[in-house]
């Protein structure tokens, strides 16, 4: 047995390997993580995390390995061991990382992760760039394991660029107008660079869900979303010398929305707005319909710890400016009230914006002539013309004829469920906040550029290429 420094590697019998549960958590690391302003540079590499089920990496080109550490500050890797093997297992056994070989069981390698210390491990590109399987995932990168009990934190070490060419095609769809791509490249590159909210107490700077960015590696990896990638390389978004807060959804119903009005905080640059894009391209599933009755009304409000008896009513009692759903109130048989506001609305009620409206509510109705009085329904409504005819209305439906054409008027209550619950009919998919990708579609369709779907869905951003580190492991 050869130790140095912290690490040791002996050959011997394979000891039992301990799989660990999986929780498909993929997050972006940075060792040292100040807020940026223009010209500051940035430790450059990223790091994915994850729990394994089987801690086993393949190297897709087949070459072998080298197993070392990544240096804390600078991120680069110092090679200890080279192995030939084309497959590894990473186990946990007495506190210390065991590297076999996956298919023989053969221990090649002990890591001794005192002091804080993780294992880290570097494909051989067998002269083309290094590529690795894991999670039936292909990565770009190297990896870095950390014990964590019995399981194994498993982390990609990857370049700016690749980690924006593993997002890219899992965010927005590869085939879409090379424009709304670099669009999302844009935003993805700027989101990633943001200071973390998860990296104090998990290491890790983004999660692999919607929840952050989805990220996937490099296998749905396009000709076209890489060209993206790499004609935008550099570029990042930015407001007052600061990285942007470049948020982004699948679409927004008709209008964005400002994050105040969703999770209560505020950016000058992410405003709500209507948006004319959307209408200008197919959306699959743009809108949507939702039935609650009262009793599943009843007990979805309960699960979420709200003190409520039955509920008799449900009503949309607030908007946003832009039109968006603001507050919503239900009423049990006792006449005690929730209210659900900004993003709640949304989680709560499962649905799939905030941009909807609530029917059968057992209250609302039409308004008349901004009174504050409301009819329940329109039978046996008439409508008086400025010379005098009247028209009636009860019975059929009722339309408006705007600039686009003539549509049904459906009102914000009524009886739609036949006084049984609610009906919800929204547009959209997602929190609204900041660009459409259906919009950046709509937008790059009509020929606009990147820079103009950037400047329209962020207001007052500027676009500039970012320096030091980042941009060096781009």
């Amino acid at each position: 047995m050869a130790f140095v420094q912290w690490c040791f590697a002996q050959a011997g019998r394979p000891l039992p390997f301990r799989t660990a549960s999986c929780s498909a958590l993929l997050g972006w690391y940075r060792q040292n993580r100040p807020e940026c302003v223009v010209g500051d540079p940035q430790p450059g590499d990223i790091i994915i995390y994850t729990f394994s089920h089987t801690g086993i990496v393949e190297s897709v080109q087949g070459g072998g390995f080298s197993l070392g550490w990544f240096d804390e500050e600078t991120r680069a890797f110092h090679e200890m061991e080279r192995v030939e093997e084309a497959r590894l297992a990473v186990a946990v056994s007495g506190g210390r990382l065991v590297v076999t070989a996956a298919d023989s069981g053969r221990v090649l390698f002990r890591f001794d992760c005192s002091g804080g210390k993780a294992l880290g491990i570097m494909p051989d590109g067998a002269g083309g760039k290094a590529q690795t399987r894991f999670e039936d995932c292909r990565w770009y990168g190297g990896f870095e394991f950390r014990p964590n009990g019995g399981k194994v934190n498993v982390i990609n070490v990857v370049g700016l660029d690749d980690y924006v060419k593993g997002v890219l095609p899992y965010e927005m769809s590869a085939d879409w107008p090379l424009e709304a791509l670099k669009a999302q490249a844009v935003c993805a590159r700027t989101y990633a660079l943001l200071p973390s909210r998860h990296y104090g107490t998990d290491r890790f700077d983004v999660c692999n869900t919607d929840c952050c960015q989805v990220y996937r590696g490099a296998g749905q990896a396009g000709a076209v979303s890489d060209q993206a990638v790499e004609e935008t390389a550099g570029i990042a978004a930015f407001y007052n010398g600061r990285y942007a807060e470049t948020y982004y959804c699948s679409s927004n119903g008709g209008a964005s929305e400002a994050p105040v009005n969703v999770w209560g905080n505020s950016q000058p640059y992410l405003v709500g707005k209507p948006d004319p894009y959307e209408e200008l391209t197919y959306i699959p599933g743009y809108d949507y319909t939702m039935q609650y009755s009262w009793s599943q009304l009843t007990s979805l409000l309960k699960k979420q710890g709200y003190a409520i008896g039955t509920v008799t009513s449900a009503r949309v009692s607030g908007t946003t400016p832009t039109g968006n759903v603001a507050e919503v109130t239900f009423r049990d048989a006792a006449g005690r009230t929730v209210v659900l506001t900004k993003e709640a609305c949304r989680k709560v009620l499962g649905t799939k914006s905030m941009r909807f409206t609530i029917a059968g509510g057992g209250s609302a109705g039409w308004s008349v002539n901004r009174s504050g009085g409301r009819l329940a329904s329109m039978d046996g409504v008439y409508a008086i013309s400025g010379g005098g005819r009247t028209g009636l209305f009860g019975g059929g439906a009722v339309y408006a004829i705007t600039a686009s054409g003539t549509s049904v008027l459906r009102a914000p209550g009524g009886a739609a469920s036949g006084g049984t619950g609610i009906t919800i009919t929204g547009a959209g998919w997602g929190h609204g906040v900041g660009m459409s990708q259906y919009g950046a579609k709509a937008m790059a369709e009509q020929g606009y550029t990147y820079e103009d779907i950037l400047l329209f869905y962020y207001t007052g951003i500027t676009l500039e290429r970012i320096s030091g580190r980042e941009a060096e492991s781009a």
